[in-house]
């Protein structure tokens, strides 16, 4: 469809004309169609479609019908998108202050992603990729969980080296105790007077949040998804990002009192997806979605001036049929690299170069009296900024803030 989406009216005639291509809709207005008043249609996307999709509702409230109303269509937070922003609050948090990228500061992230990839400073300082950040996040954690395995072994049983404790092959039991100790210990350590193991403890502790949301994804657990939730309501609010803390914060109150039961699990059911079939393979819609547009706009989207608006729309339809046929030639030449997908990276050189800076600059053990640049503790202070004000965010994006009563207990939901 050619349609351009830049007001309520078009946004309104894009739905309808999804829907008529779907063949559901209201047979009193359309007799072959299958009725859709009594089911909710799941629409899928970031939070620009959802506001775009809230201004088309709002539009619409005079209606006498439901599908004039659109009230069947219900927005579903696209985890990718959130998984993405995430991954940039993160950024704004460690790599982007200009105190963290000295050489006084050996343990910041920023230097920590500039010693693993060297010529890629430039990228990471300024607006680096989504992936290459999921990549920095993900070695950075891993090391500084190693590391603070390493010091606590070493304090507890007096091994100098983690491989000796896991040659020990220590009990599950054991495992669980020692990690609850070392949760409590390194992950937003407060009451220290080394602040260069403040920082290092507030790094580990937003790491972690990341990783765990990532980790739910791939394994289609969305009850550890929606534990992650709150957390990052506080540091979208400390780091700027409003609009997806106002929605994260409607998310939550929508699947605990407004929806109904079988809503909730139909959404709940339908947020991830595991396009192969394999195991720990989950993948958000919104993440479906955007591959179909890489297919449809670059891989299969022509180049030169063949490459047009009407030759993508007509070759739309037919993505399905290329990428058959593209398998059909591979089978019958027996081509083995089928995919562009890698194997998996081998870390281990990776993880013992951060392990060593860790370990050489005592990231996570206690010096008294150590002194660093003192990071924000933004878990904190987006809390503070709930409880002292409320930001309200109209349909064309623009915030205002209010001073207002938000209590946190109104949060935790």
């Amino acid at each position: 469809m050619d349609i351009n989406q830049s007001t309520n009216d078009a946004r309104a005639q894009i739905i309808d004309n999804l829907l008529a291509q779907a063949s559901i809709g209201d047979p009193t207005d359309y007799p072959h169609v299958t009725d859709l008043r009594e089911h909710v249609l799941l629409v899928h996307g970031d939070l620009g479609t959802g506001e775009r999709l809230f201004a088309v509702k709002q539009s619409r409230l005079i209606e006498d019908k439901e599908m004039c109303r659109l009230q069947p269509v219900i927005f579903v937070m696209g985890l990718f998108h959130l998984l993405m922003a995430c991954a940039e609050a993160i950024w704004r948090m460690y790599i982007e202050p200009k105190e963290v990228r000295t050489d006084r500061e050996p343990n910041s992230m920023y230097n920590h992603a500039c010693g693993v990839r060297l010529g890629d400073s430039g990228c990471i300082g300024s607006k680096p990729s989504f992936r290459m950040m999921h990549e920095i996040i993900h070695q950075s954690a891993y090391a500084r969980m190693l590391d603070c395995w390493r010091v606590k072994v070493k304090m507890r049983l007096r091994l100098t080296m983690l491989e000796a404790f896991a040659e020990s092959k220590p009990t599950w039991d054991q495992i669980v105790e020692l990690s609850l100790v070392l949760a409590q210990t390194y992950v937003d350590h407060e009451h220290t007077d080394d602040q260069e193991f403040r920082n290092n403890s507030l790094i580990l502790g937003q790491l972690i949040q990341y990783v765990e949301l990532a980790h739910a994804m791939k394994h289609g657990d969305i009850g550890r998804v929606e534990a992650t939730f709150l957390h990052w309501v506080f540091v979208f609010k400390s780091v700027g990002k409003h609009k997806y803390a106002t929605h994260l914060v409607k998310v939550m109150n929508d699947l605990r009192y407004v929806y109904p039961e079988r809503l909730k699990r139909a959404i709940r059911l339908n947020w991830l997806c595991n396009p192969t079939g394999t195991v720990n393979s989950f993948r958000a819609i919104d993440w479906l979605v955007e591959l179909l547009n890489l297919f449809t706009k670059v891989i299969y989207g022509s180049s030169g001036s063949s490459r047009t608006f009407d030759l993508i729309l007509k070759q739309s339809p037919l993505i399905s049929i290329f990428r058959w046929i593209m398998t059909i030639v591979q089978d019958n030449f027996h081509l083995l690299h089928r995919s562009v997908r890698h194997a998996p990276a081998d870390l281990t050189k990776t993880l013992q170069f951060l392990r060593e800076r860790l370990e050489h600059h005592r990231a996570y053990e206690q010096v008294p009296g150590r002194t660093a640049y003192q990071l924000k503790d933004h878990f904190r202070e987006g809390m503070q900024v709930l409880q002292m004000e409320k930001t309200r965010i109209d349909q064309d994006g623009a915030s205002e803030t209010v001073v207002a009563g938000i209590e946190i207990e109104d949060l935790e939901v």
